[in-house]
């Protein structure tokens, strides 16, 4: 099995939009030559400085992504898909927003049931 070849770069391809107007960044890492690692992102501020504490592995998945965003409070933001005149980047792009917003869909049914089944715990506790 070959390595992964080094990450060297990232490629900022979406904006995360917070209800207040706060900002950031869903870059892609990038690898030797400016390939794209399709599913490894990295958050950042308009800085490029971490939000918050990132993983230990050094980037975030899809779910991860969507999952970092609902615990930090940035439930209801808008995913906007940055503009590039390149077409196949502008189509991954957009594929990217789709799966990204499906993943925070899914982070938000997760807290209602886990919050659902906490409050039908307490109730059984009384």
């Amino acid at each position: 099995m070959a390595a992964d070849p080094p990450i060297t770069g990232i490629r900022p391809i979406l904006t995360v939009v917070h209800g207040n107007g706060e900002r950031l960044i869903v870059a892609r890492l990038t690898n030797l030559g400016g390939g794209s690692q399709s599913n490894r992102f990295v958050l950042r501020r308009a800085d490029f400085r971490a939000p918050w504490e990132q993983p230990e592995k050094g980037y975030f998945g899809y779910a991860e992504v969507a999952r970092a965003l609902d615990a930090n409070g940035w439930r209801g933001c808008a995913i906007e898909a940055m503009a590039t005149t390149d077409l196949e980047e502008r189509r991954a792009r957009q594929l990217a927003r789709k799966k990204l917003h499906l993943q925070c869909v899914e982070a938000a049914i997760r807290r209602a049931q886990e919050a659902g089944a906490q409050e039908a715990g307490a109730q059984g506790a009384e």
